[in-house]
């Protein structure tokens, strides 16, 4: 099984990878995720062979949920809830739109499958989803604890475009035997769920709005299923990572969580942020053909589309629109600052560096962290664009993030890519693959995670907790997936098998693989910190180290094969992006 997965992996990646450019994922340092999360792979199919016995959950509100009590081992079981709706169907009129709370029902509801997709591409051209999306599923060791479980609520990742809650990814048996309830989430995505015209018609961060509603599902309900709505963290991956650090960063989450954590991404990964909203909202309904001089009339001329799959094709790609250069060919649709005349609850009040460096958010327990080699997917660009070395040596400004906004030609620009090329290209051209990867994992990630934790550090009253995972191990599915094998390190969403079961099936690992030990690791010491806000409350035979939270020294916690605490990330290259940070961002 496993063998097969990387093939069909490896597969559909090569086809991507080499489809005509109009048609490829918008952001290539992200796109292996949309690969595995576009696999045609649905984990109904590997779950019919066992049998389960029905179990009823009753909400407050009297409606009734018929789930399914599934194994954990031999000894110990757990009880799935899927396909819980949080929201009204956000159509017609609540199309861009912030969420409506679902109205319930009487009687018992079906949960022993998921609800829709939200509305995404689907494998290589097609489309997939449907605008009714907003479920939620719920799985937890026990209906009736004698103490209320900590509740962890995971907001998948996907570039904004892609994914779901669903298990085919985020199999829960690894979280849920460490005695917390585990909530995945869908949310809108893409055009669907990011659409702006930066004014009361249409104000956008609708899948954010989308996490907010089910947070407040999860306050409202979660006792029914043995959870404590005082012990809720939210915690996730890539572009979910991004959105957990909105969350945290929003005035209209208070209260709904007590803790979070962000595995790879924050709101200062350049692809996190749209900056100009309203002008790619009349760009885009150009290309689509529709005239419209105002917001109010784009907005409702949207409205009117009957097929909601046509707002997947929505790229720079399919439009044949230029990509926005900062974020190497990124994400058209991301969230944005909402604007000053919503007339909805706004959700992101002003930039996020300001929001930080006056304290302006929810002061909270924090992990923010990332993988040591998340960009090593660079490497399987070259197989495709063997010249992509060429384009960064014949235009070296590209080395310079766009937001600066500094003239190619100018003296300063000569400066900032002498200085990028002394620190990772040994003074000279873009050449060696491993150089590139460092590059472009600081700038697309790396960089993030450090000025994040040190602003958020120097604001909050609570802790913030630092990371960098880079262990190598077998259950490195996405590497090994991508034939990325004899490189060193972790890669972008490396982590994420030792945290879930994919595909619905147990990990293919021999008991003593030290891949078992580390996810036994890392499932203890974000499970404890769901539990007391504390990644390591306990130093053990298993967590050896005691994790200390970010402060003058930067402090982090390696983790590798083993544990050690440490100070200064990647210190020669922060030190370097603080150096031209200071002097060139504007915020």
């Amino acid at each position: 099984m496993l063998k097969l997965g990387f093939v069909v992996i490896f597969a559909v990646a090569t086809v991507i990878y080499a489809a005509p450019n109009k048609h490829k994922p918008q952001f290539s340092h992200l796109n292996f995720l949309d690969v595995l999360q576009q696999l045609d792979i649905k984990h109904e199919k590997v779950e019919t062979a066992e049998q389960f016995e029905d179990v009823i959950a009753t909400l407050p509100d009297g409606g009734q949920l018929l789930g399914q009590k599934k194994s954990l081992s031999l000894l110990s079981s757990y009880y799935s809830f899927k396909g819980i709706p949080y929201g009204e169907p956000p159509v017609g009129d609540l199309r861009f739109r912030a969420p409506v709370a679902h109205k319930g029902w009487s009687g018992i509801r079906n949960a022993t499958s998921h609800g829709n997709d939200c509305v995404q591409p689907g494998t290589l051209y097609g489309t997939n989803g449907d605008e009714d999306c907003l479920y939620l599923n719920v799985y937890t060791p026990n209906l009736t604890p004698k103490e209320k479980y900590a509740v962890m609520v995971w907001i998948h990742g996907g570039s904004f475009t892609s994914g779901s809650g669903s298990t085919t990814f985020y199999g829960p048996e690894p979280l849920v035997s460490e005695n917390i309830i585990l909530v995945t989430i869908n949310y809108r995505l893409g055009f669907l769920g990011f659409f702006s015209t930066d004014d009361k018609y249409a104000s956008g961060n609708y899948g954010l709005k989308d996490a907010v509603l089910a947070l407040k599902w999860v306050q409202k309900n979660i006792e029914a299923f043995g959870g404590d709505p005082e012990k809720v963290t939210i915690f996730g991956e890539s572009a979910g990572s991004c959105l957990v650090n909105y969350l945290v960063l929003s005035p209209l989450t208070r209260g709904l969580f007590r803790s979070a954590i962000s595995q790879s991404g924050t709101v200062l990964s350049p692809w996190a942020l749209q900056e100009e909203p309203r002008a790619r909202a009349f760009e885009v309904a150009a290309k689509m053909g529709i005239q419209a001089s105002t917001s109010q009339e784009l907005v409702a001329e949207l409205r009117k589309i009957e097929d909601a799959t046509i707002f997947a094709k929505m790229t720079p790609g399919w439009l044949d629109l230029p990509v926005p250069r900062g974020m190497d060919g990124g994400f058209f649709f991301a969230p944005t600052i909402d604007p000053k005349d919503s007339d909805e609850p706004i959700f992101l009040p002003d930039h996020p560096i300001a929001m930080m460096k006056k304290g302006d958010f929810n002061h909270v327990p924090y992990i923010v962290g990332s993988n040591s080699h998340e960009s090593l997917f660079g490497i399987r660009e070259l197989i495709v664009d063997p010249f992509l070395f060429t384009k960064f040596n014949r235009n070296p400004h590209l080395l310079i993030p766009f937001e600066w906004d500094i003239e190619s030609t100018s003296p300063e620009a000569y400066s900032i890519i002498q200085q990028i090329k002394d620190v990772y290209f040994k003074g000279g051209d873009v050449e060696d693959k491993m150089d590139y990867v460092n590059y472009a994992s600081d700038r697309h990630f790396h960089w993030g995670v450090y000025k994040v934790t040190e602003l958020m550090s120097a604001t909050s009253n609570r802790n913030i907790y630092s990371y960098v995972f880079s262990f190598d191990g077998d259950m490195n599915y996405v590497k090994r997936g991508l034939l990325l094998g004899d490189y060193e390190g972790a890669m972008h969403a490396d982590e994420i098998p030792y945290f879930f079961r994919l595909f619905g099936v147990p990990a293919p690992i021999l008991p003593g693989n030290p891949a078992l030990t580390v996810r036994q690791r890392l499932t203890k010491m974000w499970t404890d910190f769901a539990k007391t806000s504390n990644p390591t409350p306990v130093v053990t035979s298993l967590v050896t180290t005691n994790w200390k939270p970010v402060g003058a020294n930067h402090e982090y916690l390696s983790i590798d094969a083993e544990l050690e605490a440490r100070e200064q990330p990647f210190e020669q290259r922060m030190k370097l992006w603080q150096e031209l940070d200071a002097k060139y961002t504007k915020h």
